[in-house]
């Protein structure tokens, strides 16, 4: 079954899927993610989330480079329940498996996305 997404914003550097239970987040190519960008989309998912648990999908099948503070891998989403990202090479592959050691909440990779969604679906059924 195929469900559209509920909001839809694009900026100019990331477009945001929102979902009811989990948001997508796909970057443009070649951009360079900074803590500002990472700031405004914490911002986003307070904003249509409010108090609601939501997982988190970083969708990355087009390559950018991330200029971050270590800080900013904990990001402040206190209602997150998962997070997962979907890998394109196992370049990108590697790297998420580093970074899950800065994401406190449940974390998985995955090749396709929509094994992601179907992970991610799975684990607010966790929640109820």
């Amino acid at each position: 079954m195929f469900i559209l997404p509920l909001k839809l914003i694009e900026l100019e550097f990331v477009k945001i899927e929102f979902y009811e239970h989990y948001m997508i987040s796909t970057f443009i190519e070649g951009m360079t993610l900074n803590n500002e960008d990472v700031g405004k989309i914490q911002e986003l998912s307070a904003q249509f989330y409010q108090n609601k648990p939501f997982g988190y999908i970083s969708n990355r099948i087009n390559d950018y480079s991330r200029n971050l503070s270590p800080n900013s891998y904990n990001i402040q989403l206190p209602n997150l329940f998962a997070f997962a990202i979907v890998y394109k090479s196992e370049t990108s592959r590697k790297v998420a498996n580093f970074e899950k050691f800065f994401i406190k909440a449940p974390f998985k990779t995955f090749q396709s996305l929509s094994q992601a969604k179907q992970w991610m679906g799975e684990m607010a059924e966790n929640l109820q």
